[in-house]
């Protein structure tokens, strides 16, 4: 009986979810070929061979001045023009001091580098537990794994937030420390995207800072076998809005056009996309798009510290969510029909990560 009658998949994907090990454990302990359940299929393979255009890069946009009233607009103008056409792009000069970004990196690259017995304790794969250990999100769901393992801090809504203890000690005062930091920038880049589609700048506020945020802390080891296998496959986030930290190493790629572009580390920077609900309640008007981690060929971890800003305690009209009312007129009518949050968390909680797959959904 050859190898490939011998595979189950399933009982793979349960060994190496049952070790609780992670890819990082993998890659520690000196493997040359990855396991089969991390192979991605002959279609996924082949577009990681194409070349990302390196003539093209995300905007990169100069918060310094975002309290000049003379400097403002321009900002408005810059940020809106990125989130529509890029959907993606990097910020400076956010008041963010380099020595708390730096910190934040090196605590949770220290988390991930714990040996596995001190690791373990907060390996589990149950959504919305406060704090989690895991390797893939969705592995019981995609059709292969990927290279990379990610600690979870809920900071809300309030019945699953993270309470300081049950944060891991090596990374609290840092994960506490960015779940503040993280806000702020956030909120700032919320208030000009507000500005830019003609609302008052606190419109976003109440959907998007009420109650629902997650700090999720990847880490992407060596991997012996990168064209084989990915960091994280292409996919749009189902959020309002994402702020992204990440260390020198690189692999985040962002699809714009037909095209993948490198998304390069800026020293100070922080970046941000646009998320699925964003670009339904926008109407449109601002655009969630894919992005990807290749799997790491360096020796040196791929860290990179992602903050989740969903949608809270927004009642939407009447229970249903769906595009701003104030942006809507018979020369704009909705793209987008109304839905439930119920409707939008199931589509999310019922599959692995994918691209776009409720805004299709509620396409009018």
């Amino acid at each position: 009986m050859d190898e490939a009658s011998n595979y189950n998949r399933i009982e793979e994907v349960k060994k190496f979810d049952e070790s609780k090990l992670g890819v990082k454990g993998l890659s520690d302990s000196g493997i040359t070929s990855i396991p089969k359940i991390f192979i991605h299929p002959p279609e996924t393979l082949s577009e990681l061979k194409q070349s990302p255009d390196q003539s093209i890069s995300i905007p990169l946009i100069d918060l310094s001045l975002i309290n000049s009233p003379t400097h403002r607009p321009k900002l408005i103008d810059q940020v809106k023009s990125a989130a529509k056409t890029f959907g993606f792009f990097q910020v400076i000069n956010h008041g963010v001091p380099e020595s708390t970004l730096n910190d934040t990196v090196s605590s949770v690259k220290a988390f991930h580098e714990q040996p596995h017995e001190v690791k373990s304790k907060y390996y589990k794969r149950e959504e919305g537990k406060r704090v989690t250990f895991t390797s893939n999100y969705d592995l019981y769901k995609a059709k292969a794994a990927s290279w990379v393992d990610s600690l979870r801090v809920w900071f809300g809504p309030e019945e699953v937030r993270a309470r300081d203890e049950d944060i891991p000690v090596i990374c609290r005062k840092s994960v506490v420390e960015w779940g503040v930091r993280a806000t702020e920038v956030a909120e700032k880049v919320m208030e000009l995207l507000s500005e830019g589609l003609g609302l008052e700048s606190g419109k976003f506020k109440e959907p998007c800072f009420s109650e629902s945020k997650v700090f999720v802390g990847h880490c992407y080891p060596y991997c012996p076998q990168p064209d084989l296998t990915v960091g994280i496959t292409p996919h749009t986030d189902p959020t309002v809005v994402t702020v992204l930290l990440q260390n020198e190493v690189g692999g985040l790629q962002v699809k714009h056009g037909d095209v993948w572009i490198d998304v390069k580390h800026v020293p100070g920077g922080l970046i941000v996309n646009i998320g699925d609900f964003l670009q339904i309640i926008s109407n449109g008007e601002y655009n969630s798009v894919e992005h990807r981690v290749l799997a790491n060929s360096s020796k040196e971890p791929r860290i990179s510290i992602v903050m989740f800003f969903g949608a809270g305690k927004w009642n939407g009209y009447d229970g249903y969510y769906g595009p701003l009312r104030e942006l809507l007129s018979p020369e704009k009518p909705p793209v987008y029909r109304n839905f439930t949050i119920q409707e939008f968390e199931d589509n999310f909680y019922s599959k692995g990560i994918d691209s776009k797959s409720f805004i299709d959904k509620i396409k009018i």
